[in-house]
């Protein structure tokens, strides 16, 4: 149920003072909670409608964050309790008795390491606007003020702008909901990248050693600029990292896209070794974060523009705002000599081994609109990255190709970025067909329709030639266990899920299960048990195979046969005496000339 004023309403509402219309935020934290209070301007109104988002822009998963909210109580501006109920999973509904203003109050106590999750520890907390700041509905535009109440000692890191006198400020709802903030004991760095401030902020402190912090600021400074340059413009005033190490069992590590900050979370080892060297995945995750700044914070497609914080907003665009961000984000690494031409190659190759290797072909429009649904057998919302940055790195290579390094995708997300951002609108399929069709793609639409719409297997071979860049492809057949795994607590190996017609599903093994012995492997989180299962039973198929695992608390033997998988191993690597034309097109690529 929503509610929506009226004509008169509104033009009572636009005619009143910018200040009458702010909605004032306090935030504090005590006991591993969080405790927000808002004030919203309610004149004339007989009920106010307030509501806190269900996901969180850049997460494309619903998370319902009304769900840890709890001790919810409104006022009025006489501090005089006022009736309420709900109105949906998400939504308030306030009986304001004509006060001029309504202030509500709640606790909100998340207990999850996410993304997009608010969270406490001893001496921190971080949250994103999402999460505490409530909304009245069909009022995005107004400007907000946000004050904190911390433990002494705490300090406030965060995108709103600010402090004045305390008060931090966003020009809008979107503004604020996108704004991440760091509360309580946390190391604080900055540097200057083309003129512009980058702050970093790492917590536990104790993980940003001076080494670590060499090695990060090196790669951020030599990254701002490359994609300063291939955008054309720097679109922030002050720019953020924020980053929390997890020291515990986590299964995951990634980052999350604002307008003007990234959030990553990484476990400690693939975060930095003892040495301060930094994780094969950092230079890759903060690069991929830093284009979004254009790409997807602002070049937004147009199911996503405006953003609607209560339900999904499909779109089949993903795919270029997340795997082509990919793609530029590798050139990043590879024109500001974080990585050499045989690192980038091979990152290539990874992309290439997890697109062939899905169990059945898909589209990549067709993953950008499921990324919605946590799909089990084909995890496309996953793929549309590896197979989003092929497509980048196949368009790119074609357009210069076409026009003799006359004319390149950059130039496409430019054009992307000046008219649709710039014009205040999101982009469409036929929108980014045009412009790739401007740049010099030939027969941009029959490729969309194979490659992007379609399923057809990408063109690696005839299109990476051109590049001067030699595919090749050897067929093997090797066992097939198929258990995804994960770590537990105690340094076992707990099933995941369990794919379709391999031997773990023949076996009845099931997610939650605890594998301790394949055909007489021992299986532990420290040694290589998949390496050791494929070399002794490669060529066995349809032996007899057994699979302990702990279940319940019972150990169980499982008998099934060995199951085998044929894959394709996939290498590229520079050609040798590449002809003028493809060295040309190589070094465009590169370079970014």
């Amino acid at each position: 149920m929503r509610r929506f004023t009226g004509c008169l309403m509104l033009a009572l509402l636009l005619a009143l003072p910018l200040r009458a219309q702010t909605v004032r935020y306090e935030v504090s934290v005590a006991q591993g909670e969080f405790h927000v209070s808002a004030d919203f301007p309610a004149a004339g109104k007989d009920t106010l409608f307030v509501s806190l988002p269900a996901w969180s822009p850049g997460n494309y998963e619903i998370q319902n964050y009304a769900r840890y909210v709890h001790g919810f109580g409104a006022k009025n501006a006489s501090g005089q309790s006022l009736r309420w109920d709900r109105a949906d999973k998400d939504t308030w509904r306030v009986v304001t008795g004509r006060t001029d203003h309504v202030t509500v109050d709640f606790d909100y106590s998340p207990n999850t390491i996410d993304l997009s999750i608010a969270r406490t520890a001893q001496d921190f907390a971080q949250f994103l606007g999402t999460n505490l700041f409530m909304f009245e509905e069909g009022q995005y535009a107004r400007p907000a003020e946000v004050r904190f109440r911390l433990p002494a000692g705490w300090q406030v890191t965060t995108a709103l702008k600010g402090p004045a006198n305390g008060v931090y400020r966003a020009g809008d709802y979107h503004e604020l909901a996108d704004a991440m903030t760091f509360l309580g004991r946390y190391s604080l760095d900055s540097l200057q990248a083309d003129g512009k401030w980058i702050r970093i902020a790492v917590w536990p402190a104790a993980d940003y050693t001076a080494a670590v912090a060499r090695n990060l600021r090196n790669g951020i400074a030599k990254m701002a600029p490359v994609q300063n340059r291939i955008m054309g413009d720097a679109p922030y005033d002050v720019y953020t990292v924020f980053f929390n190490v997890i020291h515990g069992p986590i299964d995951f590590g990634g980052g999350l896209e604002h307008s003007s900050s990234q959030y990553d979370i990484m476990p400690a080892l693939a975060f930095a070794d003892p040495s301060g060297t930094l994780g094969d995945f950092m230079y890759p995750l903060l690069s991929h974060e830093f284009f979004h700044l254009w790409n997807v914070k602002r070049i937004r497609p147009a199911e996503m523009w405006p953003y609607d914080y209560h339900a999904e907003q499909y779109t089949p665009l993903l795919w270029w705002s997340e795997g082509v961000t990919d793609y530029y984000a590798d050139l990043t690494n590879l024109r500001s000599g974080l990585w050499t031409p045989d690192q980038f190659l091979a990152n290539a190759q990874s992309n290439l081994d997890q697109v062939e290797q899905a169990p059945e072909p898909w589209s990549a429009q067709d993953g950008s609109e499921a990324t919605w649904i946590h799909e089990v057998y084909v995890n496309s919302s996953q793929l549309y990255y590896p197979k989003g940055s092929l497509l980048g790195f196949l368009l790119d290579i074609s357009i210069r190709d076409a026009t003799d390094n006359a004319h390149n995708l950059d130039e496409v997300m430019r054009a992307l970025y000046t008219r649709s951002y710039r014009q205040n609108k999101g982009f469409s399929t036929a929108d980014l067909l045009n412009e790739l069709r401007t740049a010099g793609m030939p027969e941009v639409d029959t490729f969309y329709r194979r490659y992007i719409d379609g399923r057809d297997s990408l063109p690696y071979e005839a299109v990476f030639a051109k590049a001067g860049i030699v595919f090749h492809r050897q067929v093997v057949t090797s066992p097939f266990l198929g258990v995804s795994p994960g770590a537990t607590a105690t340094g076992g190996v707990q099933v995941q899920q369990v794919t379709p017609k391999s031997s773990a599903e023949l076996a009845g093994v099931q997610p939650g299960d605890v594998i301790t012995n394949i055909g007489g492997i021992p299986v532990t989180g420290d040694r290589d048990w998949g390496g050791d299962f494929r070399t002794r039973y490669r060529g066995k198929a349809g032996q007899p195979l057994t699979i302990t695992v702990q279940r319940s608390g019972r150990t169980m033997t499982l008998n099934t046969t060995v199951q085998e998988r044929t894959n394709s191993r996939i290498s590229l690597a520079r050609a040798a005496n590449p002809t003028p034309k493809q060295a040309k097109i190589w070094q465009g690529l590169a370079s970014g000339l």
